[in-house]
């Protein structure tokens, strides 16, 4: 991503429309020295929440949102066939369809390719759609961002087992209603939410390494306003417009925006997300309800390792057949980004998880699974996720202990994020 000369201008002629508020803060210094330092601190904040919103006005959001690292793409965990453990925060901003096609590995089932389909989308889509207005537009878009806040899942679960070879569980030879909804409490890696203007304020921290900078700054003034050591406290609209004029083009000089924005969005992508999801797979009456209540936690360790965990509660409804599984449950994942390069929409990724449950009525279940994501191209939003899983109940799986398997994710917005283009 690259910004150039003429946004960065733009910025500032946005920063300049609100200067009265910032030299208000700083008419309590007495002496001209600690104003000058004042006027610039103040002229950073102003200009990182600038920033942002001329951002906010290009597709970036759009593109960087769409790959923050806390973007669920697989099925439910709740779903028998899902290549994952654990649930991520947030999911498609636009819709994500997930395919769990088939085992790698052998088995003795006569229904050996179980084909499971979930659909995702967000409250965010279906507010576009229904007010027929273009969700990829960077205005509607940012304007709207709480409805980005919830997401809606629906699909199917088909068994992994067929009734006649099933003697372990009759909640694996059922086919299954996959629901589900998911809302986000803490939404911190929204790139155009305002409260994530401070990491765009580094636009004017690069300016306080040149020890130079303030007497430079300084001359300008001296030059443009000879009294200004006395007068600084009472300068009039247009003698305080032209001070943060100068503070301004020694920005531009002295600041590099293209790493400024880079080291903004790592910060941003390095925020927790919190989420409270609802999961439900529901089966006929001669198999179980399942029903998973779920605190989900993403929290960036690094700009390409992404750590989420879900604790939460878990029922297994056996109607009359058998008794009710009551219990909780909890697991936790760390997904890294093999990709180095970041402008890379889809990256090859790898991700270790670990889960375990505990049940009334039923001996507890631990899982340890290693996930290999790989994109089947830059701009075609479909990803290929392998996964091999340990469990320690073999009813679990129908194998010897462990499971390979593999499917299709298509995520519209990682589209929309390799089509659309950047900033210039």
């Amino acid at each position: 991503m690259g910004i150039s000369r003429r946004v960065l201008a733009s910025v500032f002629v946005l920063v300049a429309l609100v200067t009265s508020c910032c030299a208000q803060d700083c008419t309590k210094e007495a002496q001209y020295g600690p104003w000058l330092n004042c006027r610039m601190l103040a002229r950073k904040n102003v200009a990182g929440a600038a920033a942002q919103a001329q951002l906010n006005k290009t597709n970036e959001p759009i593109k960087k949102n769409a790959t923050n690292g806390a973007r669920q793409q697989d099925s439910p965990a709740v779903s028998g066939n899902s290549n994952s453990l654990v649930d991520q925060s947030s999911a498609s901003d636009l819709v994500n369809l997930a395919l769990n096609l088939a085992k790698l590995t052998p088995t003795t089932s006569n229904n050996n390719n179980p084909t499971s389909v979930t659909v995702t989308t967000s409250a965010y889509a279906l507010y576009a759609a229904a007010n027929y207005h273009d969700p990829l537009d960077p205005d509607f878009y940012s304007r709207n961002r709480n409805w980005r806040r919830f997401f809606v899942t629906l699909g199917q679960d088909v068994p992994k087992m067929t009734a006649s070879t099933s003697t372990a569980d009759p909640h694996a030879n059922r086919y299954g209603t996959v629901i589900g909804f998911k809302t986000l409490i803490l939404n911190s890696r929204d790139i155009s939410d305002p409260k994530n203007a401070g990491a765009f304020s580094n636009v004017l921290d690069a300016l306080s390494h040149f020890s130079s900078a303030q007497d430079k700054v300084s001359v300008d003034i001296h030059t443009a306003i000879p009294d200004i050591d006395t007068k600084f406290a009472k300068l009039s609209a247009q003698e305080s417009q032209t001070v943060d004029q100068i503070i301004d083009k020694y920005v531009t000089a002295f600041t590099n925006m293209d790493q400024v924005a880079t080291d903004a969005y790592n910060q941003i992508k390095n925020k927790r997300q919190w989420a409270l999801s609802y999961t439900a797979d529901l089966r006929d009456g001669l198999g179980y309800n399942q029903h998973s209540i779920q605190s989900v936690l993403d929290w960036g360790v690094t700009p390409r390792l992404n750590w989420t965990t879900n604790f939460g509660a878990e029922i297994y409804d056996a109607k009359k057949f058998g008794p009710i599984r009551n219990g909780g449950s909890a697991s936790t994942d760390f997904q890294y980004r093999i990709t180095e390069n970041p402008k890379q929409t889809q990256p090859i990724a790898f991700s270790l998880s670990g889960y375990g449950e505990w049940l009334t009525n039923v001996a507890p279940t631990y899982k340890v699974q290693g996930k290999l994501t790989i994109p089947l191209g830059q701009k075609t939003g479909v990803s290929l996720p392998i996964s091999v899983t340990y469990a320690s109940r073999t009813d679990l799986i129908q194998e010897s202990h462990t499971e390979a398997k593999f499917g299709f994710t298509f995520d519209a917005a990682k589209i929309a994020a390799a089509l659309l283009p950047g900033v210039q």
